[in-house]
């Protein structure tokens, strides 16, 4: 399995050439946003873990929509995943070097983020490489699993930057929901935008210094359990045989 995961390894980094668009929007649209909302020399580095968490999640959670999911769905399509699965005869290594490909290209977008904040407002915080990468490391995988579900819908390949959009715009726009109920909370954190911005809080209080939440600790894992089911239950469901034809 260890052969064939570095095999399709290669594959997935050669196809990343013709990935520059999504990279592009995965990285240079919050960071131009976020010197937008923070104007240069306006940013204290006591104070820029308060509004950078929204922009890790951001890349974090679009990055492995646009890298790990859409991309998958549109391979089963135009059967490509099939092909693949008949050399490895595996489709658990796909999904595995998918994984591991594409969560270090998304390491890379953060400390190049983390990066160019600190240089235009002439500061040095390692704790953001920490907190930023912690949070992709510890949590990108849960969200992985939970947007797997999205595999076994029957999407058309001329849908998935339809079903892109809206998805985005959505599970952002809900993010404005935040009620004070414990349960009610747990429930909006199954939103993966609101988990990520919730799990962010929780690093950066860490890092920081600020406390370790034993709340929002409790929060996390119930709601990281609920995602790995649904990421279990979806990759058993996944069929690599298209899945329109079938209509």
């Amino acid at each position: 399995m260890a052969h064939d995961i570095l095999a399709i390894n290669k594959l997935f980094l050669s196809n990343l050439r013709y990935n520059k668009i999504s990279l592009m929007f995965n990285l240079l649209f919050p960071t131009l946003y976020f010197f937008y909302a923070n104007p240069v020399g306006n940013v204290k580095s006591q104070n820029i873990f308060s509004n950078i968490s929204f922009f890790w999640t951001y890349i974090i959670f679009v990055s492995i929509l646009n890298f790990m999911i859409l991309p998958v769905i549109n391979y089963r399509e135009n059967g490509t995943y099939k092909q693949l699965w008949l050399i490895v005869t595996n489709k658990n290594s796909i999904i595995v070097s998918t994984f591991i490909v594409y969560i270090t290209i998304i390491m890379l977008e953060l400390i190049i983020f983390n990066l160019t904040i600190m240089i235009f407002n002439h500061m040095w915080q390692s704790q953001l490489f920490i907190a930023s990468l912690l949070l992709l490391l510890i949590f990108g995988i849960v969200i992985y699993m939970e947007l797997m579900i999205l595999l076994i819908l029957k999407i058309k390949p001329e849908t998935i930057s339809i079903l892109a959009t809206i998805l985005i715009f959505a599970l952002f726009s809900l993010i404005t929901i935040n009620p004070d109920n414990f349960y009610l909370q747990i429930i909006c954190m199954i939103n993966p935008v609101q988990f990520l911005l919730v799990a962010s809080k929780w690093i950066i209080s860490i890092i920081t210094g600020q406390g370790f939440m034993p709340v929002l600790m409790c929060q996390l894992f119930i709601v990281s359990m609920i995602m790995v089911i649904i990421g279990i239950f979806a990759l058993k469901r996944f069929n690599i045989n298209p899945l329109v034809k079938q209509m």
